[in-house]
């Protein structure tokens, strides 16, 4: 065969795979499509999920159903979808927990989130706030900084989390590295128990979801010093961000996104990412789903989520590390 023979046959073969794939995306779904929540009904997760799953089934033409796997920070959730088929009809909507923190966190998983999953998209980020009582003698988060220094050999101060080894402990740990701070870490069983200690002033400061403190915020039993994003929060517009303030951050930041099982048709995955990104961005969704939460939307392409996993496990790697948690 001639070499521009050969060119043709290969352009033609391309055109081939292309035009499948097309047509994959374009049939695409032709039954109901399941979406599995690593957490019980009613918590953040789910009920983001549950808002965006009746505007894609309207979108789709089929049913989009939930399927609820809670427990053992979203292992088993994740491994399920890991060993679901790579057909597009089960996605798994996860946070770091499944998808950058379990493989510092434990020595053994079910699954490999770097080789049994492709990305599809970053729906929403939810910016963490550091946060100390209302009767703290920190009033900036450079005072706080200065304080803690001063108290480390005397009385190292407190933080508290949701648990050990969670988005709200990792970061605390990185922040006393960054700031060369010792402190105590005071692990609860979740947010729930956490705030009443740091609002009697037991404990000494935290960091949590913005939407979790903002009404004590601004109730005035907390004093909020940092907002960890790029951009201030819109439901805490007095709040400096790390950035702002010169210190350095500690990318304390909740996401919510999709990714399917490792072998999924490219052309599905950029499909859903569109259709879901689309939805995301209409107002009635960001008012009732978005702003009401103090989400910020994101909307990522799978290349762009890909990206940024890559990124943050090298950061929680690094924060496991210096916190020495092991969950084995």
């Amino acid at each position: 065969m001639k070499p521009m023979q050969h060119i043709a046959v290969l352009a033609a073969a391309l055109l081939s795979v292309v035009g499948a794939g097309q047509a994959v995306a374009q049939s695409f779904p032709n039954k109901p499509v399941t979406i599995v929540v690593p957490y019980a009904a009613g918590g953040p997760v789910d009920n983001f999920v549950r808002g965006l799953t009746p505007a894609l089934a309207e979108t789709w033409k089929q049913p989009v159903v939930v399927m609820n796997k809670p427990g053992a920070n979203e292992i088993i959730g994740a491994d399920f979808v890991a060993k679901s088929a790579p057909d597009g009809y089960t996605l798994f909507a996860g946070t770091e927990a499944a998808l950058t923190m379990n493989q510092h966190l434990y020595k053994k998983l079910p699954y490999n989130p770097e080789k049994d999953f492709t990305e599809i998209t970053r729906l929403v980020a939810l910016p963490l706030v550091f946060f100390v009582p209302k009767n703290s003698p920190a009033n900036t988060l450079k005072e706080f900084i200065a304080i803690a220094k001063k108290n480390s050999t005397t009385r190292p101060m407190t933080y508290g989390s949701s648990g050990a080894g969670g988005i709200a402990h990792l970061p605390m740990a990185m922040f006393t590295h960054n700031e060369g701070l010792t402190m105590v870490h005071v692990p609860y069983k979740g947010a729930a128990p956490l705030i009443p200690e740091v609002i009697a002033g037991q404990i000494d400061a935290a960091v949590l979801g913005v939407s979790v403190i903002e009404q004590h915020v601004k109730a005035g039993t907390l004093k909020a010093l940092a907002v960890s994003s790029e951009t201030r929060s819109a439901a805490l517009p007095d709040v400096p961000t790390f950035k702002e303030l010169g210190v350095k951050d500690i990318n304390a930041v909740f996401n919510i996104g999709l990714v399917a099982p490792r072998g999924t048709p490219p052309e599905l995955l950029d499909k859903i990412a569109r259709d879901a990104n689309r939805i995301v961005r209409t107002p009635e969704f960001k008012k009732k789903y978005i702003d009401a939460f103090s989400y910020v939307a994101v909307g990522s392409t799978p290349a762009e989520f890909r990206d940024f996993l890559a990124r943050d496990r090298k950061i929680q790697g690094e924060r496991v590390k210096l916190s020495g948690v092991s969950l084995d």
